[in-house]
């Protein structure tokens, strides 16, 4: 028996039900964080170990790792729960979740036992973007360069890092090192997600054993085929989550504020019809797209798990939908914003927080909207 099926028969792994369980349970105590962690620039300790209480980094990586596998619908689940309570903790838990789940299904069985063999819940921070470089050498390679939105590395302690080789016939591999062999970087003055300590990190000779490098081209060694999603597809759960999260207390705070809020001498927020029609109408713009994201990443995992098609044409329509619900749900929001008035931008106000924690997850790099004119070019190309 290997070390990862023998991890695999005494783990069982956790229902989404659960899960959303175990966040709600600790709704207040992750939220008395939240304005605590923007300040600092990270999450606190505090939240971190709320973060390790509940096993984020585990709830993507496949069961042979010890994590739950959970399909991209309940990632979006899970991720809206989360982001909910904090938004720190849901940003840099799906970068934490994202690269546990890379390494669970992609490491060697040495890799894995290196990783989680004494750690049940590690947290790696994990960049895609191949901005640094490696050279092979006996036993590993060699990484060196500059990372940039390495979220939540200041309370990881392993990284996982895109690198190009050096050479003339240039590979890539996924080198995971201890962030402690490394320079973290304390440059993350930002409008939104302050809290995620989004910062650099720069590796300058580090030498990454075998086991702990991954060539992301060839298959992965386990977990199923969800694992051989592409980038896009295979964080577009946990991405739309965040955003609907975020959104969603927005909304709840709204209404909380509203009926005590007041306007020169026009009477309570709550009042206005014009506030009134909006709010329901955003309201229900959000639950629409968020309905439409739950559909569509239903369909994926269909085909993942039952060996449905699944090609280029539907990778589009998957990041193209990323891309409108993340616009159409912070858009909801923005038209709202206009009616809280100069209270709602207090630090101590949560509409602000979420206001731009919303705004801030329109940016990321799956939700631009580069991805409808793709779409757009797919259909037209149609016969």
């Amino acid at each position: 028996m290997t070390m990862t099926s023998s991890r695999a028969g005494s783990h069982v792994a956790r229902p989404i039900e659960q899960l959303v369980s175990e966040i709600s349970a600790l709704h207040s105590q992750f939220d008395a964080t939240a304005a605590e962690s923007e300040e600092l620039g990270d999450a606190t300790p505090a939240l971190v170990d709320l973060m390790r209480q509940i096993r984020v980094p585990m709830i993507k990586a496949p069961l042979e790792a010890g994590g739950d596998r959970l399909l991209l619908a309940d990632q979006c689940r899970y991720f809206t729960a989360l982001s909910y309570s904090n938004a720190t903790a849901a940003w840099t838990g799906f970068n934490h979740a994202g690269a546990a789940a890379a390494a669970g299904s992609r490491l060697s069985e040495e890799g894995v036992e290196l990783l989680f063999g004494s750690d049940p819940s590690p947290f790696l921070a994990a960049v895609a973007l191949p901005t640094g470089t490696f050279t092979r050498v006996d036993g590993g390679v060699l990484v060196n360069g500059t990372w940039n939105y390495a979220s939540g590395v200041r309370h990881a302690d392993w990284a996982m890092l895109t690198a190009i080789e050096a050479s003339e016939t240039p590979s890539v591999t996924l080198a995971v090192i201890r962030t402690a062999d490394a320079t973290v970087h304390g440059d993350w003055n930002v409008m939104a997600l302050k809290g995620t300590g989004s910062v650099s990190i720069t590796a300058k000779d580090v030498f990454v054993p075998t086991a702990l490098t991954v060539d992301p081209m060839e298959p992965p060694k386990r977990g199923g085929a969800i694992f051989g999603l592409n980038y896009p597809v295979f964080v577009a759960g946990e991405n739309l989550g965040f955003t609907f999260g975020a959104c969603t207390r927005f909304i709840d705070e709204l209404v909380v504020y509203a009926r005590g809020k007041s306007r020169g001498f026009d009477g309570r927020l709550a009042d206005r019809g014009a506030f009134q029609y909006e709010l329901g109408r955003s309201s229900q713009q959000l639950k629409a797209v968020q309905a439409h994201a739950l559909a569509t990443l239903a369909e994926v995992d269909d085909a993942m798990e039952n060996g449905g098609e699944f090609n280029a044409r539907h990778e589009a329509g998957v990041t193209a939908m990323t891309a409108y619900c993340t616009e159409t749900a912070v858009a909801a929001i923005s038209r709202l914003m206009s009616f809280a008035g100069a209270g709602a931008l207090f630090n101590t106000s949560p509409l602000q927080r979420c206001f731009r924690d919303a705004q801030g997850s329109a940016q990321h790099l799956v939700a631009s909207n580069q991805s409808l004119d793709k779409y757009g070019a797919v259909l037209l190309a149609d016969s």
